[in-house]
């Protein structure tokens, strides 16, 4: 009996085991009845498991690993219904775990060449490393067996977003390695009923305005309701830049040959690290250990009152969550004082990703393609998505459903100043190291001024490694 057939006789076996049979019995009523009979109980068993015969022997499972909760897990499982009914032959098992601890993990398997996922709900940040690796699928030969598709979602996804997942800009004719069903950037959250119970009549424009803010809401201290991302690691590191850029700071002096060269013990680094430190007494203690996880959970039980720079979320807005939905708004993160003061907040989003080790990559397309859908393709998808916490990429799905979303609005008033991770295989270690180096300062591990020199050496020790200083 070859592989399949043996596979099949497994099954009908098992059928018969759950009729309480004992191994003897199942013999003796071969024996009486043959396989033909066999046969009839294997179709039995299918049925009650919902499966034709045919279909269980064609039917794939794909595996999609996701970041726990929402805007990734929550939409995902709540458009499989939908897919389902239009590919009943490709069943989805999502593997979801706190995004946190996610990161890491996926860094690791695509390192292991990990063939146990077919799908990646991922951050774009990781993605250089990845293309490095050889490790993503490019999907540009799908994009093209669907023109009308195609068509569609570049025209609605701005192509800075669809950027982040190519290996260099679609100018420079770069490949496609992902499709984004998540857009976000950092924000600025702030709880409207708390701001005018102090008297502030609108949100804050400067860091300077933000620690105002801060002192007037917490009575100079004395309520701890400020919050924001502060895990050690890259958390922390991406609060840092986004102070250092918002005071026309940077990475590098420039990105490019002649360039690289790190630039963060300056003055605007100075100022961005003081500025923290200023803010640090009013800040909730958890803000130290938090991630997206934290800081939502925070934000949603009422114990943080304002996130001057928090990533974007659409449970604040949704009152199965929070009694405080009508309450919390956004507005873009605060920019910093002088001549080269700017909003910078860091580009954010996770996109669908193929690793090159999946073996279904067929069907894993179809449900990377499907939650990417508009409404063009079919509105009851988009809908399902946005209506279980999704925060669509589509331009048009943030302008429709602002009415449920209202934060959209303020995301969409974001984007456009947002500056994306480093799009270079260095970009997660570095980021961890700075935000080592910043988690020490604000907890009084270091001086700033060691802190600076400190990560200023070790960002520089990371590039040298990588080759990116020529002789």
């Amino acid at each position: 009996m070859d592989d399949h057939g043996g596979k099949r006789m497994a099954e009908w076996l098992d059928y018969l085991r759950d009729q309480r049979l004992t191994r003897r019995q199942v013999a003796r009523a071969a024996g009486r009845v043959g396989f033909a009979a066999l046969a009839a109980a294997n179709a039995r068993w299918l049925s009650r498991r919902g499966l034709a015969p045919a279909e269980a022997a064609q039917t794939t499972t794909i595996v999609s690993w996701a970041p726990a909760g929402q805007r990734w897990e929550f939409p995902q499982k709540a458009v499989l219904p939908l897919f389902g009914q239009k590919f009943p032959n490709i069943k989805v098992e999502i593997t979801a775990e706190p995004i946190a601890d996610m990161l890491p993990k996926t860094a690791v398997a695509m390192s292991a060449k990990s063939d146990r996922y077919d799908l990646i709900h991922e951050d774009y940040n990781l993605v250089p490393q990845f293309l490095a690796q050889g490790a993503l699928e490019p999907i540009d030969h799908y994009l093209d067996k669907d023109a009308a598709f195609k068509q569609d979602i570049l025209a609605d996804v701005p192509e800075s977003v669809m950027d982040l997942y190519r290996d260099k800009p679609a100018k420079e004719g770069g490949k496609l390695y992902g499709l984004p069903p998540d857009s976000n950037c950092q924000l600025q959250f702030y709880r409207v009923d708390v701001l005018e119970k102090a008297g502030v009549k609108q949100p804050a424009t400067t860091w300077d305005d933000a620690l105002a803010i801060s002192k007037e809401i917490t009575g100079n201290g004395k309520r701890k309701v400020v919050g924001t991302t502060l895990k050690r690691g890259l958390w922390a590191g991406g609060v840092f830049i986004t102070l250092l850029r918002s005071y026309g700071g940077d990475w590098f002096d420039k990105m490019g040959p002649g360039g690289w060269h790190v630039t963060l013990d300056t003055e605007e680094g100075h100022k961005a690290m003081a500025m923290l430190q200023k803010l640090m007494p009013y800040m909730e203690p958890n803000s130290l250990n938090a991630a997206d996880d934290e800081a939502n959970t925070a934000m949603l039980n009422g114990t943080w009152e304002f996130a001057p720079v928090e990533w974007g979320g659409s449970t604040m807005n949704d009152p199965k969550f929070t009694k405080f939905a009508a309450e919390w708004k956004v507005d873009v993160v605060p920019k910093g004082t002088g001549a080269k003061a700017r909003f910078g907040p860091h580009m954010g989003g996770l996109g669908l990703i193929m690793p090159v080790f999946s073996h279904h990559k067929d069907e894993a397309w179809e449900f990377m393609k499907f939650c990417n859908y508009g409404n063009k393709q079919d509105p009851a998808v988009a809908k399902a998505w946005v209506e279980n916490t999704g925060q669509p990429a589509r331009t048009s799905l943030l302008r429709e459903y602002t009415t449920i979303r209202p934060y959209f609005s303020g995301l969409m008033k974001s984007l456009p100043h947002a500056i994306r991770y480093i799009p270079i295989p260095e970009s997660n270690t570095l980021y961890e190291t700075v935000g080592t180096e910043v988690s020490a300062v604000i907890t009084g591990g270091k001086g700033p001024d060691q802190g600076l020199k400190d990560m200023q050496s070790k960002a520089t020790a990371i590039m040298t490694k990588g080759g990116y200083y020529k002789k």
